[in-house]
């Protein structure tokens, strides 16, 4: 689409304010024109909508001017003489409506459409993103009103002349628009970033990190120190230089528990590697139970004001997560569930994050695996897949059995989930995360319309319909499939059924099998001796020439000729050879010894056949050795 189409709402609002000036209220002429004017704009807009390219500011524009239509028409006394005789200010107005209009009504704000032309996609949904635009467009509303208010003073105080209407309507919006307005917009967005201890991010930001670019601590500054980091607060975070893993620890005895004692371990391995290692004790924070309002699933946050919040801020910040809980009544304690039930509002939008994390628990004897598999289970919540799960079994206080063992498995997975991180692995995708992703995107499809527009929209935005692949971020190996080849190896299977059904009928016994070739010490030697393991009862009259191009660490052409129930060797290539075999020395001689699955070879390329591939089913018949 042309980018001129974006001007002609200005256009036509800058000709509306000349032809009102020049053409005089109530003419004709004035009429007619702003009826074309809000034609045109009304145009331009169908066109910016169709390509996702319209703004408030087109929006605003274009109201205007059908305001002018019904003012200048349909209440010309009334409404068409203020509009008139104030046209910047009945601008400004409808600009103010468009800025606060959106927010009452749960609709996107003002400023959102703009900064998602210098943010990467995958931050539009986080709450800082959010925040920071729901304070800009409370800004610019306040400066609409402003410039509305500045509008009317000439008229308030009986000023007259064009001069008064140029620096009231014009000359001071302006100066406030370039002094406070831009500046602000520019600025504030990396200020309240980096106030939360986040690294700035825009446009030109790359890599498959880019989803957690509004999410990620800051390098070479001190890491965030978990108080009670509150977008909505403003605190001073502090940060550090390493790279940060972050642990809820759901056990009510804070550091003094099992389950404090099991996460600590972690901590000397986790250094080694570079990582610092954060503990937040949900017991110390004031987190509120889960109403099961569902407000969460239509606006995206909870609207309870509390320490949650902050807490998943930080985890969906952290390089690396860890969710440790001892086992209460056969599950998590109520400190780890509440704050997990109140996390509902991540648990249906799928992150494409995938860091890596694990799960802590320790039981008394019952019930630490299937708990800490719950936990590995609810790290993708927040984004994350474990790398592993440390159990253990503690009556008393530092009472583990199998000491040792429990501190040789926490080394190990510090170091798997350090590696996980710093080399950006991502494990196979399971059953698990099949399953979930049927069951979500359905439920998300089937109740978009009323309780989940929220986690529908954060769906289409991700483009996670487009498939499982797109949820796990990993792609189907798809080798070369040639059908001839399965067709073929088909029709030898049942022919070889057939004879051995025969065979039982008639008595007959099968033939001993000469093993000779598979003596053989390279592949000219097998080819040799092929021929002695051919099998003249399974060659039923087979007339065929097999051809053998052989290269890599011998380097040659033979060919075998079936003619009368009998086989010779043959050495360079044939005239008319029905099938050709090319392949490495080494891969062929491996086939014929079983050494390798000649099938699986061919569909992975790594020996190609020319000519009938029913006669490469057949070599295994034909050649017992």
């Amino acid at each position: 689409m042309k980018k001129w189409i974006e001007y002609i709402p200005f256009i036509a609002v800058t000709a509306f304010f000349i032809f009102n000036k020049t053409l005089g209220f109530e003419t004709a002429p004035m009429k007619a024109a702003i009826v074309l004017l809000a034609a045109a704009g009304l145009g331009a807009v169908f066109c910016l909508r169709r390509s996702s390219r319209i703004s408030p500011i087109h929006k605003g524009m274009v109201a205007f001017l059908v305001l002018a239509v019904l003012a200048f028409w349909v209440l010309p006394t009334g409404a068409g003489k203020l509009v008139a005789a104030y046209p910047a200010t009945a601008l400004y107005a409808v600009l103010f409506l468009i800025a606060v209009g959106p927010p009452i009504l749960g609709r996107e704000v003002f400023t959102m459409h703009f900064a998602r032309k210098t943010t990467p996609q995958a931050a539009w949904e986080t709450n800082v993103f959010k925040t920071i635009n729901y304070r800009l467009t409370g800004l610019w509303a306040l400066l609409f009103l402003c410039f509305l208010l500045l509008g009317l003073i000439p008229g308030i105080l009986g000023f007259s002349g064009p001069a008064y209407g140029i620096i009231f309507e014009v000359l001071l919006p302006t100066a406030l628009m370039l002094g406070i307005g831009l500046p602000f917009t520019r600025r504030y967005p990396d200020y309240y970033q980096r106030k939360l201890g986040l690294m700035p991010v825009n446009q030109s930001a790359a890599g498959p990190e880019i989803e957690t670019a509004l999410q990620q601590p800051q390098r070479n500054q001190t890491t965030i120190k978990y108080d009670h980091i509150d977008p909505l607060k403003k605190e001073e975070p502090k940060m550090s230089e390493n790279p940060t893993i972050v642990a809820i620890n759901g056990s009510p005895r804070a550091a003094r528990g099992n389950t404090s004692m099991m996460i600590e371990m972690l901590r000397d391995p986790l250094s080694q590697e570079g990582f610092n290692l954060e503990v937040i004790n949900l017991c110390e924070k004031e987190i509120d139970y889960c109403y099961g309002c569902g407000f969460c699933l239509e606006k995206g946050n909870c609207w309870i004001d509390d320490d949650h919040r902050s807490i998943a801020q930080r985890l969906l910040a952290a390089d690396g997560i860890i969710f440790a809980s001892p086992v209460y009544i056969f599950s998590v304690t109520a400190q780890m569930k509440a704050f997990l039930d109140r996390s509902l509002a991540y648990g249906h939008k799928p992150r494409s994050s995938w860091k890596p994390g694990m799960s802590v628990c320790v039981s008394a004897g019952f019930g630490e695996t299937g708990v800490g598999d719950y936990l590995a289970d609810i790290l993708r919540i927040y984004g994350a897949f474990a790398v592993g799960t440390l159990t253990a079994i503690s009556v008393g206080p530092g009472e583990f059995m199998g000491m040792e063992s429990v501190t040789a498995r926490a080394q190990d997975l510090a170091h798997d989930l350090a590696r996980a991180i710093k080399g950006k692995r991502r494990y196979p995708a399971t059953d698990r995360d099949l399953r979930f992703y049927q069951f979500m995107g359905d439920l998300v499809k089937n109740h978009k319309d009323t309780v989940m527009q929220h986690d529908f929209k954060h769906w289409q935005t991700q483009g996670l319909f487009d498939g499982f692949e797109k949820y796990i971020q990993q792609t189907t190996h798809k080798p070369p499939y040639n059908p001839q080849v399965r067709d073929a190896w088909i029709k030898e299977l049942i022919a070889q059924h057939k004879k051995k059904k025969k065979g039982k009928k008639s008595g007959a016994q099968p033939q001993p099998a000469d093993r000779g070739p598979q003596k053989a010490k390279n592949c000219a030697e097998l080819l040799q001796m092929m021929p002695l393991g051919f099998n003249k009862t399974e060659s039923n009259g087979l007339e065929a020439i097999y051809q053998f191009e052989i290269s890599g660490e011998e380097n040659f052409t033979a060919h075998l000729k079936i003619s009368k129930g009998t086989c010779t060797y043959h050495e360079g290539p044939a005239e008319n050879p029905d099938i050709t075999v090319k392949s490495p020395a080494e891969v062929w001689l491996a086939i014929s010894k079983g050494e390798l699955d000649g099938q699986q070879a061919f569909m992975s390329e790594r020996y190609q056949v020319e000519g009938d591939l029913s006669l490469l089913m057949k070599l295994r018949s034909l050649f017992s050795g």
